[in-house]
Formats: C-alpha cells, sequence, structure tokens
C-alpha cells in the first residue's frame, strides 16, 4: 500500500519562500549582467564602420556632432562614443551639416541597393534621407560639396567621376555646370562673402571670387594634395594638406599657421567656434578610420571614435 507524503503546512510556506527568494535572486543577476553590459557598450569607442567621409555640427545644438561614413551614419554628443542613427544604410561620400538652423543636412554618395544617390537630404538629424535631385544621368556622386552660410540656398558639388563642378542658387531645383582647376577632393565657401569658393586639389588650393567660375591658384602648398578644406563661423579657413598636416589661414589663403594634429592623415574638419573645439577625422598609419576632437586649439587631442579593434 502506497503511503503519500504530506508536508506539514509551515515547511511549505518555507519551501514556497525559497523559491520565490531563488527567483527574485535570479531576475536581479541578469538585470545586473544587462547593465553591466549597456555601460560597456556605451563606454566603447570602437565602431564598426569602413571610412569616415565628413564631419559637421549641429547649429541648433552644438554638442552633437554628426560622423558620415561608408556605410552608416552616427552621431557623437559632447565628445561621446559615437552612436548610429540612420534608418536604412548607405555611403555618405560627400556630406555639409546644415550652416544655420532650419537647414537640411546634405548628403551624396550610393543607396545599399548600389548605383550613385544624387543629392539628398535629411530634415531629422540624418534618421532619413530623401533625394532632392539626381542632376545627371546616372546620378552624380559628390565626393566634394559645400553649402553657403549666408546663403544656404547656395551649393556647389564635384562629381566623383569628373563629369563636373555644379552649383546649384535654389537649393536643388535648377544646377549650373562650371570649370574647374583640377580634380577636386575639397570644396569650401567663405561664410561671409557667398561668392568666394576654395576647391582643393591634388595641386593645391584654388580660390574664386565670381561664385566659382574662374579660379586663380593660391602659391602656399602649390603642387600639394589637398584633403579637407572649411570655414569657421568667423571666416578662417581650414585645411588638410599632405605633408604638412593640419593648417588655419585668418587672411583667406595667404598665409597659413600649422596645428598640432593627432596621429591622422585628416580627411574631415568641423570646427564649433562658440564653443572652441576642434574636430578631424581621418585614417591612422595603421589604416584605422578615427574621429578626435581637441577643446585646447590642438594642444591635445581626444578620441572620439575608431574602427581599431581594442
Amino acid at each position: 500500500m502506497n503511503k503519500r507524503l504530506t508536508i506539514p503546512s509551515n515547511k511549505k510556506l518555507l519551501l514556497v519562500g525559497y523559491v520565490i527568494l531563488v527567483l527574485v535572486i535570479g531576475i536581479i543577476i541578469v538585470v545586473f549582467l544587462n547593465s553591466q553590459d549597456t555601460v560597456s557598450s556605451a563606454n566603447s569607442r570602437t565602431v564598426p564602420w569602413r571610412h569616415i567621409h565628413g564631419l559637421g555640427i549641429e547649429p541648433a545644438d552644438r554638442t552633437i556632432l554628426y560622423i558620415a561614413t561608408h556605410g552608416d551614419f552616427y552621431h557623437s554628443h559632447d565628445g561621446g562614443p559615437p552612436f548610429k542613427v540612420d534608418i536604412v544604410r548607405a555611403d555618405y561620400m560627400a556630406f555639409n551639416a546644415p550652416p544655420t538652423i532650419g537647414i537640411p543636412l546634405y548628403a551624396s554618395g550610393h543607396p545599399s541597393t548600389g548605383g550613385n544617390t544624387g543629392l539628398i537630404k535629411s530634415l531629422d538629424g540624418g534618421q532619413s534621407w530623401e533625394r532632392v535631385t539626381t542632376i545627371l544621368e546616372p546620378p552624380v556622386d559628390f565626393h566634394a560639396m559645400a553649402i553657403s552660410k549666408s546663403d544656404p540656398s547656395i551649393i556647389i558639388g564635384f562629381d566623383s567621376g569628373g563629369r563636373g563642378l555644379f552649383k546649384t542658387m535654389d537649393a536643388g531645383i535648377t544646377w549650373d555646370t562650371l570649370q574647374y582647376p583640377d580634380v577636386v577632393s575639397a570644396l569650401a565657401i567663405s561664410p561671409n562673402d557667398p561668392n568666394m569658393a576654395f576647391a582643393g586639389t591634388g595641386k593645391g588650393i584654388f580660390v574664386s571670387n565670381d561664385g566659382a567660375k574662374n579660379w586663380t591658384q593660391l602659391e602656399p602648398y602649390k603642387g600639394i594634395l589637398i584633403f579637407a578644406l572649411t570655414f569657421d563661423d568667423n571666416g578662417i579657413l581650414y585645411a588638410s594638406a599632405a605633408n604638412f598636416g593640419l593648417l588655419r589661414s585668418s587672411d583667406l589663403g595667404k598665409t597659413w599657421e600649422s596645428l598640432k594634429g593627432p596621429s591622422l592623415t585628416i580627411t574631415s574638419i568641423a570646427i564649433d567656434s562658440q564653443n572652441k573645439i576642434i574636430y578631424v577625422a581621418g585614417y591612422s598609419s595603421e589604416g584605422f578610420q578615427e574621429v578626435y576632437r581637441s577643446t585646447n586649439d590642438g594642444a591635445s587631442w581626444n578620441l572620439i571614435g575608431t574602427n581599431k579593434e581594442s
């Protein structure tokens, strides 16, 4: 005859309490481990980007740095680790942040499906993008582009296929084809004069005073490859030149001073004039794509992001 085991009621309560305690401890451990993982990833500055093609600052919130890459679009807030924001991946080859509040982000490059995007824009900080125009067929693939701060409807861009230098004065509705001095690697428009443009090439820097119609070569760094050009809000021109690194000119390119930069070949520059911060991106001697910022005029640099595995 089988006997039925009976557990006293007080022991039943103890057993139930024990089970509940084990479950609670398990939940606490899981939450703790998840929080540790979150902190670890939030502090990581290693990002799986391929190439960095542009930097820019959001004028409505200057703590936001935009990072346009070959593959995705990122933000960094107040020098923090970069994080991806675009919903659909693309290659953002040419990128310009808004020069003033209320202006879209502009880029060009390649969609994930292949081909060229033409000129595209974003009104939500780079999360989503829409086509402005193709300009050519097949669409242009700008690798260098600039927007006028004093007249943001003026945009100039150079097609990477060498099909022309293009300019719009109505934010992309109509375009003119212009002469260009050489294959253009960088473009910048003076914030004080929409007719003054600078072009960086493999042969140095050229300047135009008539809206990018005619060009004159500047003597400094003649014959030197120019990787990047940008103006700050005060009209000071910054450049990156092969063998010379990070440069700055306060007289529109007539004379230049060298700045101490990080150990990079700098291909993108962004300047936060209000907070006196310099941002640069480029590739290290080992080929890693990295972003740095300096808050003391280049005396020291802090890493924002890298694709080097730590």
